[in-house]
Order: structure tokens, then sequence, then C-alpha cells
């Protein structure tokens, strides 16, 4: 039995393509008329007519070679059949193959185009954070009620865009969780408070059940999905309630939103999750949306192996729960102790290299870090900063450096480690990038280099570069 043949008959016959099957069933024929062919042919070679008759024994031998002809015509057939198929099926298999690789390579393309355009945009979000951030460290009684109508502007623009880069994101396999230990309770007052204002103004009540909880979790990950599911209940309700509540169940804490708004149809359950999906209730009250917003929620979920429930009814309501992991408090304590020994360390001093070839990032970043007590120095490109500092001998404390610089140029990466391959001693490298894939993580792990995630959030750039002050002053 030959390789193929052993193949197929370990494939059970109904897990079989058609095609396999047709390919058999001519296989099989044309091994049924090779047989009746040899036997054919044997009989008139092993024929034993008697001498005394030998007009039928011409005749027997007519008969035969003419049955011989016949089935040699039909074996031929047969075989000609089969490989005008063969050759089908093959011409089939490479226009299939063609077509898979121009759908991937579409896909790619899609996943690239989008993941380009979120990081335009964000650059002059992340300046416009920057500004408002510094003005916000300093705030006076004519300009406090514009920053908070700015920071709501640009909170929204980051949704949107964040919206789309997590489509792209997710469809292209690269985001992984970053698993903590954190008090679930510090996450979920926060949104507690900023749907509160948003359902009050809509006339909702929204009623929320706090926990003291710890859980194990990405917190930037899960924050997404609670966000998503709160605007969906606030968009959704035109009057009762929002609820966002906490209960143990079997060494489990879950998370619930449910609301009175419109609810959701038994059939349509299934088809919320797919992506540019909406509802025909949802498209009825709002006609904007891109219909990501419970994709994400669901792909994300499975990211953090948080199950995910939906019940609803139509115009009763819907209620969405996610079922997260308790921790111990041990593990949250020892957290809390390093964070609290980096909160100590001030910025004073701290010397700073800026390379961003955006110039509105460079002044942003520099107006920042100086009301830190930051000395920065700030630079578009690697000759640009150069023309101010010598990279192989002046002193600094760290380098923060963006990913994306002038394209045709080398990457942040690069750009670090060409500075530190010139000085006695490397500086530490913050990359500051939009790009969250799994490849970049693993370039920054074997540089040893720290990431920072655009939008930038002044908070986590202040505790990140709080980890070089404290080796400063310990110096």
């Amino acid at each position: 039995m030959d390789e193929k043949t052993v193949s197929d008959a370990a494939v059970p016959p109904d897990e079989r393509s058609p095609w396999d099957l047709h390919e058999a069933r001519l296989m099989a024929e044309n091994a049924r008329l090779k047989r009746i062919c040899d036997a054919l042919i044997e009989r008139v070679e092993a024929s034993n007519m008697a001498p005394t008759a030998p007009y039928a024994a011409f005749q027997h031998s007519v008969v035969l070679a003419e049955q011989v002809r016949e089935r040699t015509q039909a074996l031929r057939e047969v075989n000609k059949q089969l490989l005008a198929e063969i050759e089908e099926r093959r011409r089939m298999e490479l226009r299939l193959r063609e077509a898979t690789e121009k759908a991937e390579q579409a896909n790619l393309s899609k996943t690239r185009f989008v993941a380009a355009v979120s990081h335009d945009l964000m650059q002059p979000l992340n300046a416009a954070r920057l500004f408002t951030s510094a003005l916000q460290e300093n705030p006076d009684h004519n300009t406090a009620f514009q920053l908070s109508h700015i920071s709501t502007a640009l909170r929204d623009l980051e949704s949107l865009i964040t919206t789309l880069s997590d489509a792209s994101k997710l469809d292209a396999g690269v985001v992984t969780a970053e698993i903590g230990v954190f008090p679930l309770r510090r996450l979920l007052d926060v949104l507690a408070e900023e749907f509160r204002q948003m359902a009050q103004q809509k006339g909702l009540r929204f009623r929320y059940v706090p926990t003291s909880l710890l859980v194990r979790s990405d917190p930037q990950l899960l924050s997404r999905i609670m966000r998503n599911l709160l605007s969906n209940a606030v968009r959704y309700t035109e009057s009762g309630t929002i609820l966002l509540g906490c209960r143990r169940v079997n060494g489990q804490v879950e998370v619930m939103v449910a609301d009175t708004g419109i609810g959701i149809r038994q059939d349509q359950i299934g088809e919320i999750f797919e992506e540019f999906k909406r509802g025909k209730q949802a498209v009825r009250y709002h006609e904007r949306g891109l219909g990501l917003g419970l994709a994400i929620v669901e792909k994300i979920s499975q990211i953090l192996a948080h199950p995910l429930r939906v019940r609803s009814r139509l115009s009763e309501g819907s209620c969405f729960s996610l079922t997260l992991p308790v921790a111990p408090p041990s593990e949250y304590n020892a957290r809390v102790m390093q964070a609290g020994q980096l909160a100590s360390h001030s910025l004073l001093g701290l010397r700073v290299w800026v390379v961003d070839n955006d110039e509105a990032i460079c002044i942003g970043m520099r107006t920042l870090l100086e009301q830190w007590g930051c000395e920065v120095v700030v630079a578009e490109s690697l000759s640009a900063l150069r023309a101010q500092v010598d990279t192989t001998a002046d002193e600094a404390d760290v380098v923060l450096m963006d990913y994306h610089l002038d394209p045709g140029t080398d990457d942040g990466i690069t750009v670090a480690e060409f500075i530190n391959a010139g000085r006695r001693t490397p500086l530490p490298v913050i990359l500051v990038t939009a790009d969250r894939s799994a490849r970049l993580k693993q370039r920054c792990a074997q540089s040893g280099y720290m990431q920072v995630y655009k939008p930038i959030k002044p908070l986590k750039l202040k505790m990140a570069l709080q980890q070089f002050s404290g080796a400063m002053q310990i110096e």
C-alpha cells in the first residue's frame, strides 16, 4: 500500500473531501479494469482447446481479444478522466491558494493601514495631552474651565482612535495581557464616578456596588472592557437604572453592568459580538457608531481568560458580566511597598535626553519635564541631539526615545543602540511608542529598554522616570 493509500485509509470517510472521494472511486475502477484485463489475457494464453476444434479455438480467441480490447479502451478512458480531474483539482487548489494569499495580504494591509493612521492621529493628540498636563500642574482660575473641556474632547478623540487601533491589533493577534494584582475597587471607583455623571445628564439613576477584593488581571485591558460596556449601557438606556456591581461567586468575583435599556432580541445575541455589526434597535436609537465595541470586549475577555456572559430581554434591558480570579493580599502588599519607595523619589535634577521627530512633542515634553524639575535636552533626530551634546561622553540619566522616527531612517531602538555603543556605560532607555506588538516587546526586552505607550499618560511617565531618579539619588 502506497503512502497516499495509507493516508486516505487513516481518514474517516465522512471527513474526506468530495474530491478525495471521487478520486478514490476512479482509482478503484481503474484497479478493477486492470484486474479484468489481466485475467482475460491470462485466459487467452492459458486456453487449451482440443486440436480437433481449430475453428472453435479461433473463434474463442477472437472473442477474448475483443473483450481485452474493450476493457483496455475503458481503462484508457478512466485513466484519461482521472488525469484530467487531477489536473483540474490542481488548478483549483492553486487558485484557492492564490485567493487565500490575496485575502491574507489584504487583511495585513488593512491592519498596517489602521496602525499607521492611528499613529499619525496619535501624534497631535499626544502633544495636546502633554500641553494640557503641563497647564494642569499649575492651573489658575481662568484656565481650569477651558482645560477641563479640552481634556474631555481629547479623551473622546482618543477613544475613537483607540477603538480603531484596538480592533486592528486584536485582528493582527499582537495584543498580550500584562497581568498584575490590584484592588478591583481602584479601577471601578473611577469608572463609577465618570459614568455616574454621564447617566445623571440623561436623567438615569446610577447604582454602584463596590468590592474590596483583589483581582489578577490586566488593568488597562479590563478598563477597556468595562468602559465599552458602561458606554453602551448609558447610550442605549432612555430611562431607569444603570448598575455597576460586583459579587463573589465560587472563589471568584463577577463584575456586571446591567441596564433597563432597549435590550437585545434572543436571536441577535450571538451577532452583537461580530465586527461592524449593530443591532436594529441600536441603529434606530443612534446613527453613529462603528459596531466594534462588543467585538473588542469579547476578544479582550478571551485574551484575559475572563469568561463573558450576556443576558438580555428586548425592551427590558441587558446584563453583561465578567468573571475574574481573586488574588491573595500577600501578592499585592509586595507591589505596594515597591511603588511607595518609587513615589518618594523626586525628579529634581534628573538629566533627560528626548529624541522625537515631532516638534510639538519635543516642546510639550520639555515643558512637562522641566516642571517636574528635570534637566532636559530635546532633539528631533540623532544628528540634532549630537549638535547639542556629546553623546559619547556627556552625562545623562535616561534617554526618552520615540520609536517611529522619520521615514527612511533608523527606528528608535537602533538609534539608542548606536548611542550606547559609543559610551563606556550605556544609558537607560525608555522607548515611547504606540506599537504594542510582541515583536517590539521582545526587541525591547533583549536590549533592556522600558516601554511607555502613546498617548503618554503623565503619571505613568513620571513613575517610569522615578526609577532612574531613585538610582541617581542612591549614587
